[in-house]
């Protein structure tokens, strides 16, 4: 099985440890863990858990309270609609193994997260991308979607919001997309992992999960929460279908760590600390974007709902190029818009501590005046 390279996560593991401002990070900041204990009032008793901790594999398939805590993010889940992963990535990576067969369609989005598509296509699946186009905010244009999809297409894959765009869909939008998946008996898979940390209020505000049976949901607790070290994830969907991923497991994963089990279940349990901790940091980027956007020249943006989002900048030098040269010369570490077939673009990350991100800005502004 051959695949393609992951550009974005390349990049990344080439480049990021170089830079002073790290300004392309995708997850919120993540919180210590003496902080996170602190913020949850759980120090004592999560170190007394940890001595008394037999290291076994624990529940194969999650703790009950786990899945539990995981329902709690959804209107209609109950713990069998609920697979354990590590990590979304894991999530998306078991949905798709489970999912697509040679031959099969799946309709995807561009710019998006390469994971899925180049998954699908390494399993023999014929992956169309349709083309979100900034001049229309990156949205989904329905009357293209419609037109793709032929009587081999299993499956509409979307990222809500989306990496690298930020965006997000209407209620009437999520309506219309879940219209089209029902009218032709599709799947619709969504990655959700970046959810809950909405600035846009227009946003439909819940899980695609709550409007369609067979919508198929991953999520984790990398992005909104900003704990990427704890590599938990989930996938949610029919009964039927997480059945199957529960056999699968076996062969990737067998069970996440009995640690991150028991934390992630405090950190669900009081999941609205961390995510207003979090829709702050969001709210102080956002806020400080739109007033350096006003006066950096070179610099555009379509302002967005999620932790990401893309900048466009106007001179005539290929992503990659400016990106070397920026954290070369300046320190600022970017994802080229060309890890994600969108040239002239940076990804901006919305969630990165209020402070780097300021600051990186500005030597940023600083760097860019030898263009004007």
């Amino acid at each position: 099985m051959k695949i393609s390279p992951f550009k974005v996560e390349i990049w990344m593991n080439e480049h990021e440890n170089d830079g002073i401002y790290n300004l392309t990070e995708s997850c919120v900041s993540p919180l210590k863990m003496g902080e996170l204990l602190e913020l949850l009032d759980i120090k004592e008793k999560y170190l007394s858990d940890l001595l008394d901790m037999k290291l076994d594999y624990g529940d194969i398939n999650g703790s009950d309270e786990l899945k539990k805590q995981i329902c709690q993010l959804y209107e209609t889940a109950e713990p069998c609609n609920i697979a354990i992963a590590q990590g979304a990535i894991n999530a998306n990576e078991m949905t798709i193994m489970e999912l697509i067969e040679p031959n099969d369609e799946m309709i995807t989005f561009t710019p998006g997260y390469q994971q899925v598509s180049s998954l699908a296509e390494s399993l023999g699946a014929k992956v169309i991308e349709l083309e979100l186009k900034e001049e229309k905010g990156w949205q989904i244009d329905f009357d293209e979607l419609e037109k793709a999809i032929t009587d081999k297409t299993k499956v509409i894959c979307v990222t809500l919001p989306n990496n690298p765009t930020g965006t997000m869909l209407s209620t009437q939008a999520c309506v219309r997309l879940i219209e089209i998946a029902e009218r032709h008996d599709l799947y619709l898979f969504v990655d959700e992992v970046y959810r809950s940390l909405y600035v846009d209020r227009f946003c439909y505000q819940g899980s695609l999960f709550d409007l369609y049976d067979k919508a198929i949901i991953t999520s984790g607790l990398s992005k909104s929460f900003g704990l990427p070290g704890l590599r938990l994830g989930w996938i949610v969907g029919p009964k039927a279908f997480i059945d199957r991923i529960i056999y699968r497991r076996d062969y990737h994963i067998i069970s996440i760590s009995k640690m991150n089990d028991v934390l992630a279940v405090e950190v669900l349990k009081q999941k609205e600390k961390i995510l207003s901790r979090n829709r702050d940091i969001c709210l102080k980027n956002r806020a400080y974007l739109e007033e350096w956007i006003k006066h950096e020249r070179h610099i555009t943006n379509s302002f967005t709902s999620g932790t990401t989002q893309l900048i466009r900048y106007d001179m005539k030098i290929p992503s990659e190029e400016l990106s070397l040269r920026v954290q070369k010369e300046a320190g600022i570490f970017f994802v080229p818009g060309s890890c994600f077939d969108c040239e002239y673009h940076l990804r901006l990350g919305g969630g990165i501590d209020p402070i780097i991100f300021q600051n990186g800005l500005n030597v940023f502004s600083n760097w860019l005046r030898q263009f004007d």
